[in-house]
């Protein structure tokens, strides 16, 4: 019974991407199938529907692994819905390594939804790391969220971290000391610049 609906679940699911995909979409649609496919492979060698339901232990979340991005974002950025999932889908990415499929990831859903400030702040901190510094692509991914969200200080809060992050401090405490001028108080801008200024006096 469990196996014919783990069946009817992917046909439906292949279903609806047949149907709803456009043609500009092949490539992308192909890779979920392959992974559709290769997730029903895994379960069919490796699934035991017959053993007796056990209660899961719930895994504790690893907060050591996460980025100072990641962290930052649960607060700051939209943590649900699409734009939620492929923030965390290009956080996962950048943890193991794979900055590049990052990048384009996010690059292709900004093509649909080019209008959403905070997936070019991920998209500015993918650049960031991917090129181990802020440079003109990522600080142009940051300036554009800025302009579609002229109120909003997540653009240059999160363009102060990416600084941080790869290195340069002393940028860092700048964007976060223009922000504090222009906004609303907030104890989070104090406690950055303070820690920028200091890893700033600890660099040449």
């Amino acid at each position: 019974m469990i196996v014919a609906a783990v069946l009817v679940a992917f046909a439906a699911t292949l279903a609806l991407l047949m149907l709803r995909g456009r043609s500009g979409d092949r490539r992308a649609r192909l890779g979920v199938v392959a992974a559709l496919l290769a997730g029903l492979g895994g379960y069919a060698a490796t699934g035991r529907p017959a053993l007796p339901a056990a209660a899961a232990r719930p895994a504790a979340p690893d907060l050591a692994s996460r980025t100072a991005f990641e962290v930052a974002r649960q607060t700051r950025l939209q943590r649900f819905g699409e734009v939620g999932a492929w923030l965390t889908f290009a956080d996962a990415l950048l943890r193991a390594d794979a900055s590049a499929t990052a990048v384009e990831g996010l690059r292709q859903i900004i093509a649909e939804r080019a209008n959403n400030p905070d997936l070019w702040i991920g998209l500015g901190n993918a650049l960031a790391v991917h090129g181990g510094h802020v440079g003109a692509a990522a600080r142009l991914a940051f300036d554009h969220a800025a302009g579609l969200a002229p109120d909003s200080a997540a653009p240059a809060y999160f363009l102060g971290l990416a600084q941080l992050e790869t290195g340069d401090a002393r940028a860092a405490a700048a964007t976060w000391r223009a922000l504090k001028a222009r906004s609303l108080p907030d104890p989070d801008f104090d406690a950055r610049i303070a820690d920028a200024d200091a890893r700033a006096a600890g660099q040449p």
